[in-house]
C-alpha cells in the first residue's frame, strides 16, 4: 500500500489522526506550510432550509470559506492552498454506503489520468451523537491541467443504517493527503444534521 492509501485505510477504520484530541483544539501535523501554524478547526452550519435554520453541521478548518453550491450542497475551501472539503446532504438513500461508493468509481472511469488509490468500507463512531456512522471512502489521484489532485470521497450512514445519507468530499494536492485526510476525519465525524 502506497502512502496516499495509508492514510484512506487509517481514516476508513476510525483511527484517530489527530491524537484523540476534539476536532475544535487539533493541531494539525501536515506536509505544508500550514502545519507551521496548526490550524483550528471549528463548527460550522449549512444546508440551511430557511435563512438562519442550518440542517447540518460540522468541524471544518475555521478560516475555510463557505459557498453554497446547490440546495443541500456546500463547500468550505482555502483558495491559497486550493484545498476544499464539500458536503451532499441529498443522495441517493435507496442505496448502501458501499454501492454509492461503487457508482462514483464507475462515474469516474473516463477520468483524465485517473489512479484509484484505494477503497474501504468501515465503521466509525461519531463525536456529535449522531450514533455509529458506516462510511464508504474511494481515495484517487486525477489530472487537473498540469497538476495532479489527490481526492477522498466518502458516503455515510448516519445512526448504524448502511445507506448513503450524506456525501463528503476532500480534495487538494497529493503532498497535502495527510492534513486532508485530517479534515476529512474530523468532518466525518463531528458531522450531525438536524443542527
Amino acid at each position: 500500500m502506497n502512502k496516499f492509501g495509508i492514510v484512506a485505510a487509517l481514516a476508513g477504520a476510525g483511527a484517530l489522526l489527530v491524537g484523540g484530541t476534539l476536532p475544535s483544539t487539533a493541531a494539525v501535523a501536515s506536509s505544508n506550510s500550514q502545519a507551521a501554524s496548526s490550524p483550528v478547526f471549528v463548527k460550522r452550519y449549512f444546508a440551511n432550509t430557511s435563512p438562519g435554520h442550518p440542517h447540518a453541521g460540522a468541524y471544518v478548518p475555521k478560516t475555510w470559506k463557505h459557498q453554497v453550491l446547490a440546495p443541500w450542497q456546500d463547500k468550505f475551501a482555502d483558495a491559497k492552498h486550493n484545498q476544499m472539503i464539500r458536503f451532499n446532504s441529498a443522495t441517493d438513500t435507496s442505496v448502501s454506503t458501499t454501492q454509492a461508493m461503487k457508482r462514483k468509481v464507475a462515474a469516474l472511469k473516463h477520468t483524465r489520468g485517473l489512479k484509484v488509490v484505494s477503497t474501504s468500507t468501515a465503521s466509525m463512531k461519531s463525536t456529535s451523537g449522531q450514533g455509529p456512522l458506516t462510511i464508504s471512502t474511494v481515495v484517487y489521484t486525477y489530472r487537473s491541467g498540469k497538476t495532479t489532485r489527490w481526492v477522498a470521497d466518502r458516503f455515510i450512514g448516519l445512526q448504524g443504517v448502511n445507506y448513503s445519507e450524506v456525501e463528503v468530499i476532500v480534495g487538494g494536492a497529493p503532498k497535502d493527503y495527510k492534513y486532508l485526510g485530517t479534515v476529512l476525519l474530523n468532518g466525518t465525524r463531528s458531522l450531525q444534521l438536524g443542527s
